[in-house]
């Protein structure tokens, strides 16, 4: 289940981008996209645990698997146009 808000943060190369995100399918993937090919992408609750890591659109840990299987990845493959 998704909560309300959640941390953002894009690395790359030596900069941290920080931001805040709204806990919906549509905030989430919007800030996915955003973020550049190559960068490690990194969302948390607003206590600091992870919900989901990522380097660029390869997903390697989710709170929330099946939010990311069924939700996430169709959505952001709809985006791509299935390039994802």
């Amino acid at each position: 289940m998704l909560r309300e808000k959640y941390k953002a943060f894009e690395l790359k190369d030596d900069e941290v981008c920080q931001t805040v995100v709204e806990g919906s399918l549509f905030s989430i993937a919007a800030f996915i996209k955003s973020c550049d090919k190559g960068s490690i992408i990194t969302i948390h609750t607003p206590d600091g645990e992870p919900f989901l890591i990522g380097l660029s659109k390869m997903f390697l840990y989710c709170e929330d698997r099946e939010f990311l299987d069924r939700q996430l990845l169709p959505y952001l493959r709809s985006m791509d146009g299935g390039e994802t």
